[in-house]
């Protein structure tokens, strides 16, 4: 090949390179900018699978942390597991609950994550999760105090309370 088609060629691909970082960083831009919906949570706008403690939730008696769990993520699982087993010497702990996300057919039967789970099991069958809270990561939990209102939410692998501590 010619130094000259060598050259033309190492262009062509700068440009390339060049838009393509170009064009992540505007779609990058655009979902860290664009407005999220609050996060609120509905139990009208979700399935429940398993009740929480009194029927109701809000309990209005203690803070309800929910999980967000892709029945085929084992991670996000053993993460609903740990924050449960940290929990549970707590005098009062949170009630704790998952949201069965990106989950198109109704779980049947219910899944039993072999969990006490105070604040319910819910179906995200609208993917409110999704598509409202804008959220994507499997085991994100939700912070929601005792009269429901969001409180704030953390990473798998962050107990919400402990200001980041690892599990």
């Amino acid at each position: 090949m010619s130094r000259d088609l060598i050259a033309r060629l190492n262009r062509v691909a700068l440009v390339f390179a060049v838009l393509l970082l170009v064009t992540l960083g505007v779609v990058w831009a655009r979902t860290r900018t664009r407005d999220r919906a609050p996060i609120v949570f509905k139990p009208s706008a979700y399935v429940m699978l398993s009740p929480p403690e009194g029927g109701v939730w809000p309990s209005g008696k203690r803070e309800q942390w929910l999980v967000a769990v892709n029945l085929r993520c084992p991670h996000c699982q053993a993460h609903l597991h740990a924050l449960a087993e940290r929990i549970a010497g707590r005098s009062a702990p949170p009630a704790l609950g998952a949201i069965l996300v990106d989950q198109l057919e109704r779980p049947d039967p219910s899944p039993d994550f072999h969990l006490p789970l105070a604040a319910g099991v819910w179906w995200d069958s609208t993917a409110v999760w999704r598509l409202q809270w804008q959220r994507a990561v499997y085991g994100e939990t939700f912070r929601f105090g005792a009269d429901g209102r969001f409180l704030g939410s953390t990473p798998t692998g962050v107990v919400p309370d402990s200001l980041g501590s690892r599990m």
